[in-house]
């Protein structure tokens, strides 16, 4: 099995690995942007991923643009559509379907499962030759230690499990119109004055991060 098959095969395989894992899950989906392309679909993702496609509009949508975490509905299904970093090409994203509107341990699956998948993703584009480049590889494996890092730091002050804190990060980007990875390296960087082994193309976020990083940590040291 050449490397784009073996990949293929392991993100059907984590996704259906997730739809397993979260009672009343009806299908999970995974697009690439901003090509705006179905990559992987299992169950009713098929159907209303790409509807929101053609019509540009719906959760699905609103993730890629503002590469953040949303929730909300489509018909009278519920859904999380959580964007991977990708670099300056865009994102890939996640939808997961519920019959249920989305509770701490739906998150907390999906969030332990969405690096996998993007991380696999990926690796399928590398290989055949399309959209990512090493250097944006890099890049979404550098934000993605950004989040853990920012995760790390809100575990330590609250005292919390690595889910609350990923909630309280998704919270903060969603009130401020905030980039999850521009938050999190804002905090990183509001906390610990530096990004250790930062690229020289990474960017640095916007003056909206940290100002929103700043107010979420003077929140949890309270």
């Amino acid at each position: 099995m050449d490397q784009v098959k073996f990949g293929a095969e392991l993100i059907s395989r984590l996704m259906d690995h997730l739809c397993g894992q979260l009672p009343g899950c009806e299908g999970v989906g995974l697009s690439v942007w901003p090509d705006a392309v179905q990559l992987r679909s299992a169950g009713i993702a098929a159907e209303l991923d790409q509807a929101q496609l053609d019509s540009g509009e719906g959760p699905l949508v609103e993730a890629s643009r503002d590469e953040r975490q949303v929730s909300g509905r489509v018909g009278d299904r519920h859904v999380v559509a959580v964007p991977g970093s990708w670099g300056d090409s865009g994102p890939v994203v996640l939808t997961v379907y519920l019959d249920h509107p989305p509770q701490m341990a739906d998150l907390q699956a999906i969030e332990e499962i969405e690096p996998l998948v993007a991380t696999a993703a990926a690796v399928v584009e590398f290989c055949a030759g399309e959209v990512m480049r090493a250097d944006e590889m890099v890049r979404m494996v550098q934000h993605r230690r950004y989040i853990e890092q920012a995760k790390g730091l809100l575990m330590g002050a609250r005292q919390s499990a690595p889910g609350d804190a990923f909630e309280l990060l998704v919270r903060a980007s969603q009130h401020a119109n905030v980039k999850l990875r521009d938050l999190a390296t804002a905090l990183v960087l509001v906390v610990g004055g530096e990004l250790e082994d930062k690229a020289d193309d990474v960017k640095f976020p916007p003056k909206i991060a940290y100002d929103t990083a700043r107010q979420l940590w003077a929140a949890v040291k309270v």
